[in-house]
């Protein structure tokens, strides 16, 4: 039997080759401000033809700084995981001794939000505590949001979770019992170990993925990123709304014209790299003011207080409104930020999605949020509005999303489920009836 046949093919194919001035231009473009300092910085001195002033800001320049310019050398303090649990905490009504250990306790756990110890009479002797006061504290922990926290093991810490969630408690048990497949990558085996369908298995593997196994992450106190604003968004009674480069870095980078009379092949070369990143930075501080431009235009009853929300927009709207490619607009977004009033905004959340056929055109999911932080804000002790009711309300005001948008909306918000938030502000009214 003879063996397959070998053939020699000859295939063309077309492929947009980028040269490497608009690959440039591109990765400068993406860009955020002190990054793009910083390649500026390292270009200059390695390149003589570039003079290069660098942007003057820091301790030095504070003496005769605008209150906006210390602004923007500020950065505000995260809470710790301790701090965010001692503040809900202190809404519960707990006896003294309780209050005190649950506050001490919301200290001691890990990163992901884990004791260390293996139970609570572990703990209760570590702290030198009676196993009732800990066991309490500990509840009073494992209250709190984010849900899961304040637990001895993942498998409790996914538990906790599950019944927030208001799944059944025969539903939560089985869930758990296909946990350990999970630690094994063995997910397959789910449905014939349990005697589930295909799809319940499908269903459980898709829930469990959706948990958070370190909820204490998000309080993670790592060294935050500071990220300088790249537009100063001002409203001019005369002009409407003004939009600037903070730092123009154009203008401060140019190309040293006495030097770029010399000759030879290896200053050549330098003169080049000098033009195209001179060319590139300021094509960035170009498209950057006309993007930032595009959208406040766009965002103008925001930015001029006519509306608290944000009106729907999307990338490809201002690309074609600049002629500019849909992916070049989100570079320029990208990891960007304005100041605006004193606030200070990420431009890509400026863009929020619309809603769906059902709702107002104008619509937008932050309009969704804003309505969603207004009901809640708005709540009695007895009055508490569980997800359906929210999304209801909602549709009567022409907002027509579903109750798992409600929820996904809320938890972005960090807006506790119906059922904490009535304990929450029971608590609170017996504390002030107790005053």
């Amino acid at each position: 039997m003879s063996g397959p046949k070998t053939r020699l093919e000859l295939k063309q194919a077309q492929r947009l080759a980028l040269s490497p001035a608009l690959q440039q231009s591109i990765g400068i473009l993406m860009l955020t401000g002190g990054a793009l300092e910083e390649v500026i910085a390292e270009a200059a001195a390695d390149n003589p033809f570039l003079i290069y002033k660098p942007f003057e800001g820091g301790a030095s320049a504070a003496q005769g700084a605008t209150p906006y310019e210390l602004a923007l050398q500020t950065v505000a303090a995260r809470p710790s995981l301790g701090e965010h649990l001692s503040g809900q905490i202190a809404l519960m009504d707990l006896s003294p001794a309780v209050d005190d250990a649950a506050r001490r306790l919301a200290y001691d756990l890990d990163e992901s939000g884990f004791f260390t110890q293996t139970d609570v009479a572990a703990l209760a002797e570590e702290h030198g505590l009676s196993k009732a006061v800990a066991g309490l504290a500990v509840q009073a922990i494992q209250s709190c949001e984010p849900t899961g926290v304040g637990v001895f093991s993942l498998m409790q810490c996914i538990q906790l979770q599950l019944t927030e969630s208001g799944l059944p408690p025969q539903r939560v048990q089985l869930v758990l019992a296909g946990l350990p497949y999970f630690s094994k990558g063995q997910t397959e085996l789910i449905g014939p170990a349990l005697g589930l369908t295909s799809g319940e298995a499908a269903e459980i593997v898709a829930l469990v993925r959706s948990l958070d196994p370190a909820p204490g992450r998000a309080f993670d106190m790592a060294e935050p990123v500071v990220r300088v604003p790249e537009l100063l968004v001002t409203e001019d009674e005369a002009a409407g709304l003004r939009v600037e480069l903070v730092n123009d870095n154009g203008p401060r980078l140019k190309l040293d014209k006495a030097l770029a009379q010399a000759r030879g092949e290896k200053l050549a070369a330098h003169l080049a790299e000098a033009r195209a990143l001179i060319s590139a930075v300021r094509y960035r501080g170009k498209t950057l003011l006309a993007v930032g431009k595009a959208v406040a235009d766009a965002q103008a009853a925001f930015f001029t207080g006519r509306s608290d929300a944000l009106a729907p927009l999307t990338r490809t709207a201002i690309s074609d409104q600049l002629g500019l490619h849909k992916s070049t607009v989100g570079r320029a977004i990208s990891g960007k930020t304005l100041i605006w009033r004193g606030r200070i905004i990420e431009l890509d959340s400026l863009f929020p999605a619309a809603l769906g056929t059902g709702s107002n055109p104008a619509t937008s999911s932050h309009t969704a949020q804003l309505a969603i932080s207004r009901l809640v804000a708005a709540e009695a002790p007895g009055a508490v509005l569980s997800d359906e009711q929210i999304c209801c309300k909602l549709k009567q005001d022409g907002v027509d999303i579903s109750r798992r948008t409600v929820a996904k909306y809320r938890k972005c918000l960090n807006i506790p489920p119906s059922s904490k938030r009535r304990r929450l502000l029971t608590q609170s009214a017996e504390r002030r009836r107790a005053r």
